[in-house]
């Protein structure tokens, strides 16, 4: 195979150190690579150091950051600010996804697996089920164990009326351990549900 055919002319911008491609080499793929690259040398650069951190250290400038938006998120729930809530919400997610990749994908997963669930369960008090189901299904995506995420996930079914598929959601919530204290809420739910499917 003759190699230099895959072979590209690479546009280096002095400026900005961004790398780039002429149009006419530009391709989706391409581009997303591009993106990725110039974003990884951002992430680096910010760092003030020569290379990546190990694994196991998390940014605690931006922990803060989504901390302090979460905890705003929670206290505008509290206060029944619901659509404010989700919008704290939606800008903590939007902030610890620009976590650097190298960090600890653990740590990352656990954190927007509770952000999202807590914003699944402010879009079910405005009664925004499609997106709270969304929401919930994303959480348990992130962290399958995660008994609270399966509650409002089947709460967000039952309220559609997809019976079956909320039933399915509550036995995988109690399967899951309710160590979060949703079992009681996850039982009464189950019966009422089994209730409903037998009427």
């Amino acid at each position: 195979m003759d190699y230099s055919e895959a072979l590209l002319p690479i546009i280096f911008n002095e400026v900005t150190k961004h790398v780039a491609l002429s149009e006419q080499d530009l391709t989706p793929s391409r581009a997303k690579e591009i993106h990725e690259l110039n974003s990884l040398y951002r992430d680096l650069v910010a760092l003030n150091a020569d290379v990546p951190p190990p694994p196991n250290q998390i940014n605690g400038r931006l922990n803060d950051q989504v901390r302090k938006l979460k905890d705003a998120g929670n206290a505008s729930y509290k206060k029944s600010q619901y659509s404010d809530a989700v919008r704290m919400y939606s800008l903590a997610i939007e902030m610890a996804l620009k976590r650097p990749p190298w960090e600890a994908s653990g740590f990352v997963r656990e954190e927007l697996s509770v952000l999202y669930s807590n914003r699944a369960q402010a879009h079910m008090s405005t009664g925004a089920w499609g997106d709270a189901m969304v929401d919930a299904d994303t959480a348990i995506y992130l962290k399958r164990n995660f008994p609270k995420a399966h509650y409002r996930k089947g709460k967000c079914l039952q309220h559609m009326g997809r019976l079956h598929e909320a039933k399915a959601a509550y036995e995988l919530g109690l399967e899951s351990g309710g160590a979060d204290g949703s079992d009681a809420e996850l039982k009464s739910s189950l019966a009422e549900v089994n209730e409903l499917l037998f009427l």
